[in-house]
């Protein structure tokens, strides 16, 4: 189940990603093949992760959670 705080956790973590963030974590490609893919991630996150292949928002998943733990390490 997630928590009111899971949540916060999780949205703070999705919206201080960057592109190299998510190229690391392999859900976008890196340079000018993921320049499409970086531009749908900016102008709407939610259809973005709807329309991503199941290993990419697995991977995305994976670095938001890894994001939303560092955050959580560091401002508490």
């Amino acid at each position: 189940m997630i928590t009111g705080t899971d949540l916060l956790h999780i949205s703070l973590a999705r919206v201080n990603m960057d592109r190299t963030d998510l190229e690391a974590a392999g859900v976008i490609d890196r340079g000018e093949a993921g320049d499409k893919a970086w531009s749908n991630f900016g102008r709407d996150m939610d259809t973005f992760i709807l329309k991503l292949p199941e290993v990419r928002r697995a991977a995305l998943a994976e670095a938001i959670q890894e994001q939303a733990s560092r955050q959580y390490r560091v401002s508490h």
